[in-house]
């Protein structure tokens, strides 16, 4: 259960996370396949940016590439934060009834390994697609 509901927050936070991460997208792709000053700047900064692709693609526009987002927040937050979880309940990170806090990092190291290795390819997908379908 602590895998989903960990998978469930993370993608509630996404939510509110998403448009700031297209932004960033379209900003970082502007005139990319063109030689430095040989292309218009469609984005001068962050406000700008919001009230450009609000207006041409319309708010929802803000949120492309969401379903994607989604997918890898949930598998990866929710591995992560569901593995820490585990280890927690287990008792792993106790010595002599109090917390340790160097067992209690390496817990945090394993459960953000093993939420990495299975978010990867996730992302990776993701990644794929806001690049070429938000464009």
């Amino acid at each position: 259960m602590d895998f989903v509901l960990s998978g469930v927050a993370a993608c509630g936070a996404c939510l509110f996370t998403n448009p700031l991460e297209v932004v960033k997208t379209r900003m970082q792709l502007q005139g990319e396949l063109k030689s430095r000053g040989s292309y218009s700047v469609h984005y001068r900064n962050v406000f700008h940016a919001f009230y450009t692709i609000g207006k041409v693609d319309g708010l929802l526009g803000l949120q492309k590439g969401l379903v994607p987002a989604l997918y890898y927040q949930f598998f990866m937050n929710g591995v992560r934060l569901g593995s820490y979880a585990i280890i927690e309940s287990s008792g792993h990170i106790h010595t002599n009834g109090r917390v340790s806090g160097v067992k209690t990092t390496l817990a945090g190291a394993v459960a953000g390994v093993v939420g990495a290795v299975m978010g990867s390819p996730i992302y990776l997908v993701s990644g794929f697609d806001q690049h070429f379908l938000k464009l």
